[in-house]
């Protein structure tokens, strides 16, 4: 792993799908210091659709882009010359919402000659981790888990990923999303689940776990979609009842309870067979109340040390971003580099 100063200002910007975040973090011999923090939502915009339109979404980052940049920089009281280094999401990504970030990044840099590094989305996600356990023992398996991405990997330190496991459909956040539309409980679907599912009395019957015929280790998440679909064809009263009603909190409270314990299922058996001291688990699905209250369970039995960041940097976050950026080393020719919307781990 690179060596870093004692002391480094790094600016980190996100803009890979819908939210736009710029954040400065002070790289200190201890950890990450979070010096500010700026995300521009743009759910009021994308709510209508049940999900996210990538051109609105390109849109709206070049209007946020110049003002998430400047507040981050005025929550934390410097200015660009007090940089050291800038940092921003290469990929991957909806490419016209990544491309907001990254050209305004690497203009800046370039006027202002301050050392850039691109950086791979899901390493983000795992530096957030350093915010709150700087610590961390590894290796670790690292569970990364959002609307995009279902992944599960071993990571021997912080700039590593090795993929062991990962969904072969649908990510588990789109799951909670394309639920909560056809519940008619808003978007994004995530939090308005939970909140059904943490009020529920009992939960809905449960629901059948996937099976493959290679035996391989995976996750699929389209038939849970295909099941929740079902139930609510056979009452159909459901999709205007509200996140009152009983039975759409019984619904919710079996969705997330199936979610949280499929992925967790791999977990003891990855740790026992790869020696891992740690669970990792990051991602806008690891704001589930669910998942990080069973997290704990199986840590626990596991003897895993664990690491769920605050809800705040599990979302999108140029925070993560700068983190992940403070322990790569800078491009040298950052002008030919190029946004990558399928950006593989270690290109």
């Amino acid at each position: 792993m690179p060596s870093y100063t004692i002391r480094m200002l790094v600016l980190g910007l996100e803009s890979s799908c819908d939210d736009c975040s710029a954040a400065v973090v002070e790289e200190t011999a201890a950890g990450p210091v979070l010096k500010s923090l700026v995300r521009e939502s743009q759910d009021a915009i994308h709510g209508p659709f049940g999900g996210v339109v990538p051109e609105l979404a390109a849109r709206e980052h070049l209007l946020q882009v110049r003002a998430v940049m400047a507040g981050a920089l005025a929550q934390a009281g410097i200015g660009l010359k007090n940089l050291d280094r800038i940092a921003v999401t290469r990929g991957p990504g909806l490419v016209g919402s990544l491309l907001a970030t990254f050209s305004a990044s690497k203009a800046l840099a370039w006027r202002e000659g301050i050392p850039w590094v691109g950086v791979h989305h899901l390493l983000g996600h795992l530096n957030a981790t350093r915010f709150s356990a700087p610590g961390l023992p590894f290796p670790a398996l690292v569970l990364l888990v959002s609307g995009g991405h279902t992944h599960l990997y071993l990571a021997k330190d912080w700039t590593s990923l090795q993929l062991l496991q990962k969904t072969r459909d649908d990510a588990a956040g789109e799951a909670f999303d394309k639920a909560a539309r056809m519940l008619n409980l808003g978007y994004p679907g995530g939090p308005v689940v939970d909140a059904c599912a943490c009020i529920a009395k009992r939960a809905a019957d449960p629901f059948t776990p996937p099976k493959f015929r290679d035996g391989k280790a995976s996750w699929s998440f389209s038939g849970l979609k295909t099941a929740v679909k079902l139930r609510v064809e056979r009452n159909p009263r459901l999709a205007a009842a509200g996140a009152d009603d009983p039975e759409v909190q019984g619904l919710c409270r079996s969705l997330q309870e199936a979610i949280s314990t499929w992925l967790l299922k791999p977990v003891p058996a990855l740790a026992k067979e790869h020696g891992a001291r740690s669970l990792v688990i990051s991602g806008g699905v690891a704001c589930n109340s669910r998942l990080r209250a069973d997290a704990e369970a199986v840590a626990a039995r596991t003897g895993l040390a664990l690491a769920i960041p605050e809800p705040r940097l599990c979302t999108d976050n140029g925070a993560m971003i700068a983190a992940a950026g403070a322990l790569l080393e800078p491009d040298a020719e950052p002008w030919i580099q190029n946004a990558d919307a399928d950006l593989k781990l270690g290109a």
